[in-house]
């Protein structure tokens, strides 16, 4: 997965992108290659390589070694600059978790690494929010479950937004952007300095910046999140036009 067109190699070096991205993608998932492809259509030097994985039945199942299987090592095979486990199940499981998933990656891999649900903290704390709306296409008593996690690190809920029935995964990637509109507007309250997309098959990241200019807030959607911060842990981070507050600097 790379930006069109061809990358000339550096002195001495290979051509094609020099930067190599790893994603840990759930099999149920078809929007998170598709949206980083998207955001790095204009990035040549940036390659991503994903590997899958099958997600636990239940919803508050942890997202650890086991679940993973072989999907880290074989990542590792393409010696990438940082790595990430594209998945938020940590927002209510537990933020420390996924810490030690991160750790855990890092040693199999070789690289720095994240996850969605780290990497959305992290984006909160770059723009200076701490009182945030959560949309997520989930139950709503996971939501509040996301709530009272969030907390733990310091960031308030002030609004949750969920749909009124029960989404299966593939569900949540075929919702239309009329649809995903519907269940973002909601979100956008007084009290918000933020609202945050949990969800990284919801594709709510093409959505963003028409939000955030019709009412002035950031928007912090998983999925691109997710890139921002692999790209900064690769030290290759850049502005991308089009793509919200969070891509701007």
């Amino acid at each position: 997965m790379t930006g069109p067109g061809p990358s000339a190699p550096g002195p001495g070096g290979a051509p094609g992108p020099a930067v190599r991205l790893g994603m840990l993608v759930a099999s149920s998932n078809s929007n998170a290659e598709t949206l980083t492809a998207a955001l790095l259509a204009h990035r040549s030097d940036v390659g991503v390589h994903c590997s899958r994985f099958r997600l636990p039945p239940e919803l508050g199942d942890a997202i650890d070694a086991a679940v993973l299987g072989d999907a880290p090592s074989m990542l590792a095979d393409a010696e990438l600059d940082a790595v990430a486990f594209h998945g938020t199940s940590g927002s209510w499981v537990g933020l420390d978790g996924d810490r030690q998933l991160s750790e855990s990656l890092a040693h199999a891999t070789g690289a720095p690494a994240t996850t969605a649900s780290l990497a959305v903290v992290d984006a909160l704390a770059e723009l200076g929010a701490s009182r945030v709306a959560v949309v997520f296409p989930g139950p709503a008593p996971i939501a509040e479950l996301i709530a009272e996690e969030y907390a733990r690190s310091g960031l308030e809920v002030v609004a949750t937004s969920t749909p009124p029935t029960v989404l299966s995964n593939p569900e949540i990637a075929r919702l239309p952007a009329e649809d995903i509109a519907c269940l973002m507007r909601p979100a956008f309250v007084p009290e918000a300095e933020a609202v945050v997309c949990i969800g990284t098959n919801l594709r709510a990241g093409y959505l963003v910046p028409d939000f955030e200019r019709e009412f002035g807030v950031p928007v912090v959607d998983s999925a691109v999140a997710t890139l921002w911060k692999l790209l900064r842990l690769a030290g290759a981070a850049r502005p991308a036009p089009g793509w919200g507050r969070l891509f701007e600097a």
